[in-house]
């Protein structure tokens, strides 16, 4: 019966998902019904504080500044731009626009920190493009769903802001612990589309490498591949926050989109504003619901039981990682990556500390979870995603996404077996800087 009572929370979020209650409504109505229940009253008056306290962090102004950068670089010009120099330059690699379009993602994803952002850029023009060279199109919106996820991996990532507030772990220190994964993932992902179209034949034969037009887009694209270097370099200095950093970053993004790339006007500024906070505020709703939750989770005992259930078993680093990575695909199947992020890390990142796991590897390890839980049916946010802008059924995706998942998978295990991979440049530059 207690074991049910502590549960209790999580059958009515359930519930109310199942009603198809946005999340982060869901979290707060499933934390007032407990309240209800248990009989707890005093706690109503705490939750307004409680969910204008949990938004109260001045980290978190960084996540609205980056949102806004990645909507303000998300014109087609800036998308076809990055697809013609990545097409120019990798013409001879085989596997054609499935490959450009994983490497158009890495560079996407380097400017931009948002999943769903990504997929959607790069959607219609890359799951046209490989279909016109024999792509099956359940497989090509199947493989950019994926790639899109390295936005959350690669700096700057809006996924490691908040894990990195609310943990209390450096930003910087996650920004460049997901470079390494972030490329061996994105490799991972061109050898698996190399291997499908040499097995399928898809692709196309090309011309010899024009370096006359290489060096044209790469003129041309200087602006945009600067935009990386400004965000690291803010870290690496130590001399500006997450916050100012993006704020940075959505001011430059409308500088090169108003006078350089001419991608943002008076017509569809309102617009980009208006889906910027749309989404904003989506997130927003998400993380005070999920802390709420959170705090219930503590009332109920929930939180506690876990703590003993570890410190029971007596779980090593590896077998608590690869634990909660399972738990966490099975919660990311149903839930929306920010909830995920926001309800898990103030339960589970102090336990991994207190088991002597770096907070940096950690955090690593949840935002690849959550980019697995992305592209995992049913929810799969990518896919619905992918589904939206290219009218393919995430049914289609269905099929092809699964091997996918696994290629995900070996990278997850490889990160955990070998954690070097996640801290060797964090430490790096801690070390130069000492």
């Amino acid at each position: 019966m207690e074991i049910m009572m502590t549960l209790l929370p999580f059958v009515f979020l359930i519930f109310f998902m199942a009603l198809s209650i946005p999340v982060g409504f869901s979290l707060i109505l499933s934390s007032i019904l407990e309240l209800l229940v248990t009989r707890n009253y005093g706690f109503f008056q705490e939750i307004p504080t409680t969910l204008y306290f949990s938004l109260n962090h001045f980290t978190f102004l960084a996540i609205p500044f980056f949102i806004l950068s990645a909507e303000l670089l998300s014109g087609g010009k800036v998308i076809d731009l990055l697809f013609s120099l990545a097409s120019v330059a990798l013409k001879r690699i085989p596997g054609g626009v499935g490959v450009v379009t994983i490497f158009v993602s890495m560079m996407l994803s380097s400017i931009q920190g948002s999943s769903a952002a990504t997929a959607a850029a790069l959607g219609k023009i890359g799951t046209d493009g490989m279909a016109k060279e024999g792509y099956d199109r359940g497989f090509a919106a199947s493989l950019i769903a994926a790639s899109g996820g390295l936005a959350i991996m690669i700096p700057p990532s809006i996924a490691m802001i908040i894990y990195g507030t609310l943990s209390n772990t450096s930003i910087g220190q996650l920004f460049y612990g997901g470079i390494i994964p972030g490329i061996i993932i994105g490799i991972a992902l061109i050898s698996y589309t190399i291997i499908i179209a040499h097995k399928n034949h898809y692709g196309v034969k090309h011309d010899e490498i024009s370096w006359h037009n290489i060096f044209i887009l790469l003129r041309n694209s200087i602006p945009l591949l600067f935009f990386p270097i400004i965000v690291l370099f803010g870290f690496y200095t130590g001399k500006f926050t997450a916050t100012e950093i993006g704020t940075i970053s959505a001011f430059y993004s409308a500088f090169i989109g108003l006078f350089i790339y001419r991608t943002i006007n008076m017509k569809n500024i309102f617009r980009i504003i208006d889906r910027a906070t749309k989404v904003t505020v989506s997130i927003f709703i998400i993380i005070a619901g999920a802390i709420l939750f959170q705090h219930i989770l503590v009332l109920t005992g929930f939180t506690n039981t876990i703590l003993s259930v570890v410190n029971q078993a007596s779980l090593s680093q590896f077998e608590f990682l690869i634990i909660i990575s399972v738990i966490m695909y099975l919660l990311g199947m149903f839930m929306e990556g920010v909830a995920l992020n926001v309800l898990t890390t103030p339960i589970l990142a102090p336990i991994a500390m207190h088991l002597g796991i770096d907070p940096v590897h950690y955090g690593i390890i949840l935002v690849l979870n959550i980019e697995i839980a992305l592209i995992s049916p049913p929810v799969g946010l990518n896919l619905f995603v992918l589904s939206g802008v290219t009218d393919i059924k995430p049914e289609a995706m269905y099929k092809a996404v699964w091997p996918i998942i696994l290629v995900l998978v070996v990278c997850l295990i490889l990160f955990i077996i070998f954690p070097q991979l996640t801290l060797f440049l964090p430490h790096l530059l801690t070390s130069i800087h000492v």
